[in-house]
């Protein structure tokens, strides 16, 4: 199976499913991470200034090649200001991406108070649309523990739920590859995003996992 990660911004796919890839390709499943927007002009909160694309770049490249996938980052660079592009830019080129892999199945960011992760979302669920001549048969949102913040209507409502206790130690390193984002403290810190894993693990008596929500799925 070919899966296709899409992630808003670099270390979205590593924090929300990065257990669930790495196990993906220890299954012998062949995974790209997309990342659909990475620009050095946006000022991180947690360090007080812009971190330059090209060290977003090489964390991205590293975090992948950890877990054993491809990876792929589109050309905007318009970061917290994504919903300011044309939707149809962003559409076209998660297609171009779709049309190189022919992925069998998506794993999509789920909507947030995040705009990016709107326009992102709504984008892929476009270039998803069933008509198209190339379209997965299998679609999957997934989420951070930011999206605790997020209101009810934006909140992922699981039904999928991945076993990922064996991989959390191996998803915690990757984690710490993005060095110029991880915190310290907080929600995504390598404490609490631990601590998040093994409570979405409580939820269906395993040791740790990850969540999802079906958009759908085809047989």
């Amino acid at each position: 199976m070919k899966v296709l990660v899409i992630a808003p911004h670099a270390d979205d796919e590593v924090y929300g499913m990065g257990g669930t890839i790495i196990k993906l390709v220890d299954q012998g499943h062949e995974v790209r991470n997309l990342v659909v927007c990475c620009g050095s002009s946006y000022i991180f909160e947690h360090a007080g200034k812009s971190i330059p694309r090209e060290v977003r770049e090489r964390e991205f490249a590293r975090a992948a090649e950890m877990m054993g996938a491809s990876h792929r980052m589109l050309d905007f660079t318009e970061e917290s200001l994504l919903d300011t592009v044309p939707i149809r830019e962003v559409i076209m080129g998660i297609e171009e991406v779709q049309d190189d892999f022919r992925a069998d199945r998506w794993y999509v960011a789920g909507p947030s108070f995040h705009q990016d992760h709107r326009v992102v979302f709504e984008a892929a669920m476009a270039a998803a649309r069933p008509r198209r001549h190339n379209t997965p048969k299998d679609i999957l949102l997934y989420e951070t523990a930011l999206y605790s913040w997020s209101p009810e209507c934006w909140k992922l409502k699981p039904q999928v739920y991945e076993n990922v206790e064996d991989y959390l130690d191996r998803k915690i390193e990757v984690c710490e590859a993005y060095a110029s984002q991880i915190r310290e403290t907080g929600p995504i810190s390598t404490s609490r995003l631990r601590e998040w894993a093994m409570a979405c693990g409580s939820e269906c008596d395993v040791g740790a996992a990850e969540r999802f929500e079906v958009v759908r799925i085809i047989r």
